[in-house]
């Protein structure tokens, strides 16, 4: 089969050496001069199975409203008389709660360790090399609740063997105040 990729970035890349070796012909466009100068290199190499969220979260409903209403949002939703469409957001925001989300995030994480393995696979095989860093993630929140947040993504981490180590420090009177 013959198959055309769209994008060099960490994703096009793999599935062009997945598909190629497995006999397939495979061409590889990308718009940039050189592979991964976009997404792929403003994650910086970072791969963090842990920070797998689902969009269907409890909150989001009530911050899909705020988004829509930036320049620069997130969700832009354009309704139209789509049938497909409203099931779709019927069907998200059936998911907007906390048991949905820790059942959704939990199925997110294997495919993410599991994506994980694979590449340290195709790593070891190929012997690529990239800056890569295993010192996990700094993240910042500027409210009480964010803080509740990451606490609460990380107990369920924790509930499905996926523990990581979080230290939250709260800095000054400043902590709370957008």
């Amino acid at each position: 089969m013959k198959v055309v990729i769209l994008g060099s970035g960490v994703i096009g890349v793999t599935t062009a050496w997945f598909l190629s070796r497995a006999g397939h012909e495979v061409v590889v466009l990308e718009r940039q001069p050189g592979a991964a100068l976009e997404t792929s290199r403003g994650n910086a190499g970072q791969i963090s199975p842990g920070l797998s969220a689902p969009w269907a979260a409890p909150g989001i409903p009530t911050k899909a409203l705020k988004w829509m209403l930036h320049r620069y949002s997130p969700l832009v939703l354009r309704p139209r008389p789509d049938p497909a469409q409203w099931r779709w957001l019927l069907q998200m925001l059936g998911n907007c709660n906390p048991a949905s989300y820790a059942r959704n995030k939990e199925r997110m994480m294997r495919v993410a360790f599991y994506s994980r393995g694979v590449f340290d696979e195709l790593r070891g095989e190929t012997g690529i090399r990239y800056d890569e860093q295993a010192l996990g993630t700094l993240q910042l929140f500027r409210t009480d609740h964010q803080v509740e947040e990451a606490e609460r993504d990380t107990r369920v981490l924790d509930a499905f063997g996926h523990g990581s180590r979080v230290h939250f420090q709260l800095l000054g009177k400043q902590h709370g105040q957008a």
